[in-house]
């Protein structure tokens, strides 16, 4: 997944162009300097093939001092460095300030690929408002109103024209075997699993919360099959993240996701599913990655209390009933040997093709179990339906109203298409288009 990330200094916009960007109201947008006070992220689709990762940032001010000014800093400069491309947004009603100025040298330095914005142009005629950006040595900027959005459509076009001539990174280039990676909060075992996994003290396991400061490829090999276990940093709340080395930690982690086949979840049965746990299960499956919920710790655990636990689990993770729950214990090895198999199955399921015919044959049967509904006094109809992509399997279904479908039907058919194919306990995604 690539990542665009909107940077500036306070108050120029940076939040409206977000939210005018993902078309909904994510973030918040107001008239106070520095409202944004941690990055933001929200996916964005740009025509039919390219997704990207949007990522609001917090104002780049070197007025201000104290922790929380050096603080924003930082996450503007790890949120360049982390970034496939970057927005760089400039206020052409006020001039250049020391902010901007500092801003442009800090890109430059950092080689990243940048898109300049000139914001609040309301009246395009007035464009000697912005003749002061050619002082910056800055001469092919695109003009904007994020708030009135003229111009908006002109910069996703540069955004989609970027990506369309960048090569993207795959899971299939990246490496032949099964790529598994290990997450959760500090403490909760991740670095003691992958010794287990691996039969080896290989990563750093300590009862000290956050040891492990940046991910940890591991190549296995198991039954003629090779696998990739990435044993990650702990992602704890962004409230407790206290330095820019474990920012840096948190989003390799994030970024990780991404470039995995399976993702093991990790949560502590003490402590249960936390909110930032079920952020992380949202995460993970924003992604379309598959995933197993890991109840580790488990040799302290009576079997009453386990299914008290499971029990739980399944209540705060309804959002995805089938998610699969496995109880182990990463000290003493218990029940860990029958990870390999649960993963084999959720690769081969992800990574699943269904033939065109046999999946027209099942949505066929699907449709007519329960009959799509009128909308907007027009009948929905479905013509057919074909698999365009594996990690997560997705489909593209020909419709009269593409855009129209409700999202009721959208969520019966997604899981009538995975009971059919056996595809439980994975995300799949639908695309819905025109003729």
């Amino acid at each position: 997944m690539s990542v665009v990330a909107i940077v500036g200094r306070p108050n120029v916009g940076k939040s409206t162009l977000f939210n005018s960007l993902i078309g909904q109201r994510r973030a918040i947008v107001g008239p106070e300097r520095g409202i944004t006070r941690d990055r933001l992220y929200s996916r964005m689709t740009i025509g039919d093939d390219i997704e990207i990762d949007l990522v609001d940032t917090g104002g780049f001010d070197t007025v201000k001092e104290g922790v929380f000014a050096r603080s924003m800093r930082e996450q503007t400069v790890q949120a360049i460095a982390d970034a496939d491309l970057v927005l760089c947004l400039f206020d052409s009603q006020t001039g250049i300030t020391p902010d901007d100025v500092e801003l442009v040298k800090t890109l430059r330095a950092s080689g990243a690929d940048i898109i300049y914005v000139a914001n609040k142009v309301d009246d395009p005629n007035q464009a000697a408002a912005i003749v002061w950006l050619y002082e910056l040595g800055i001469d092919g900027f695109i003009e904007i109103s994020a708030q009135k959005r003229s111009g908006v459509d002109k910069l996703v076009c540069e955004i989609e024209k970027f990506f369309k001539q960048r090569p993207g990174e795959s899971l299939e280039k990246l490496t032949d075997a099964v790529r598994v990676s290990i997450l959760g909060r500090p403490n909760v075992g991740k670095s003691l699993l992958l010794n287990k996994i691996i039969g080896q003290d290989r990563a750093i396991v300590s009862p000290e919360a956050g040891t492990t400061r940046d991910y940890v490829d591991i190549r296995v090999s198991r039954s003629a099959k090779d696998y990739v276990f990435v044993d990650t940093a702990g992602i704890r709340r962004k409230s407790r993240i206290d330095d820019s080395l474990e920012r840096l930690s948190v989003m390799r982690s994030l970024q990780n996701v991404n470039m995995s086949h399976v993702c093991l979840l990790l949560v502590d049965p003490f402590e249960g599913v936390t909110e930032q746990d079920k952020r992380l299960c949202r995460i993970i499956m924003d992604h379309g990655r598959a995933f197993m919920l890991i109840v580790n710790k488990s040799d302290l655990i009576d079997s009453t209390a386990r299914e008290d636990i499971r029990q739980r689990i399944q209540h705060e993770l309804r959002f995805f009933p089938d998610v699969r729950i496995v109880f182990i214990s990463a000290l003493t090895g218990k029940n860990v040997g029958k990870l390999y198999p649960m993963i084999d199955a959720l690769f081969e399921k992800t990574t699943m093709q269904i033939p065109t015919p046999k999946i027209n044959r099942l949505f066929n049967d699907i449709v007519s179990a329960h009959p799509p509904p009128t909308v907007k006094r027009r009948p929905l109809k479905f013509y057919y339906i074909n698999q365009v992509g594996t990690v997560p399997p997705q489909f593209r279904i020909v419709s009269n109203l593409p855009k129209e479908v409700p999202v009721a039907y959208h969520r019966y058919l997604a899981g009538a298409i995975k009971k059919g194919c056996s595809m439980d306990g994975i995300t799949i995604k639908l695309h819905f288009v025109g003729k």
